[in-house]
């Protein structure tokens, strides 16, 4: 044996980091995508970890990655963000990102809980 580790593909769920603002809206279900710069995710298991005093961690399932410009996003993706109108997703997006602009790639992730 050489000491190698087996290249078995991990079992462990990818990790998704929230500000705790958005707990209620997850655990709800009014809150079912996320919009990430810079941040890569894959469909499949996911940890949705909300970042409070206590951490919070849920067991949820990526179902879809879209990607597309600032500029592309609609109403309809601010609504299944948690988000009034897409004026409140910018601003939220410019809170996050302060050097995001309307050219820049996002990924759209959709998820569930896991039931």
């Amino acid at each position: 044996m050489d000491g190698t580790t087996s290249s078995q593909p991990s079992t462990a769920p990818q990790s998704l980091h929230f500000h705790p603002d958005y707990l209620d809206a997850v655990r709800a279900e009014q809150k079912t995508t996320t919009v990430r710069f810079r941040d890569p995710v894959e469909t499949g298991p996911v940890c949705l970890v909300f970042e409070l005093d206590d951490e919070v961690a849920l067991p949820g399932v990526v179902t879809q990655v879209t990607v597309k410009r600032v500029a592309e996003l609609s109403e309809s993706d601010a609504r299944a963000d948690g988000f009034r109108d897409l004026a409140e997703l910018h601003d939220r997006l410019r809170f996050h990102y302060p050097r995001i602009g309307p050219t820049d790639t996002i990924t759209i992730v959709h998820f569930r809980l896991a039931k």
